[in-house]
């Protein structure tokens, strides 16, 4: 799922949570999704050109997860 679908969802839902429970729940979805590219920079990062930016392997990753 999209990081900003995963942030709208649990916007949107009704479910009665605070400002700092909201925040808390946001860098906990930030945090998997930088753990996630981390691991699969590391583990894929030698397929592609050492020319290659950080941004177009983002774009990269984004693409091959769905996200």
């Amino acid at each position: 799922m999209k990081l900003n679908k995963k942030y709208c969802a649990l916007i949107d839902s009704d479910n009665g949570y605070d400002n700092q429970l909201l925040a808390d729940c946001c860098e906990n979805i930030a945090d998997e999704f930088a753990i996630g590219f981390n691991d699969w920079v590391n583990v894929n990062a030698y397929k592609f050109s050492t020319k290659i930016t950080t941004q177009e392997l983002l774009e990269i990753y984004k693409k091959e997860k769905g996200l």
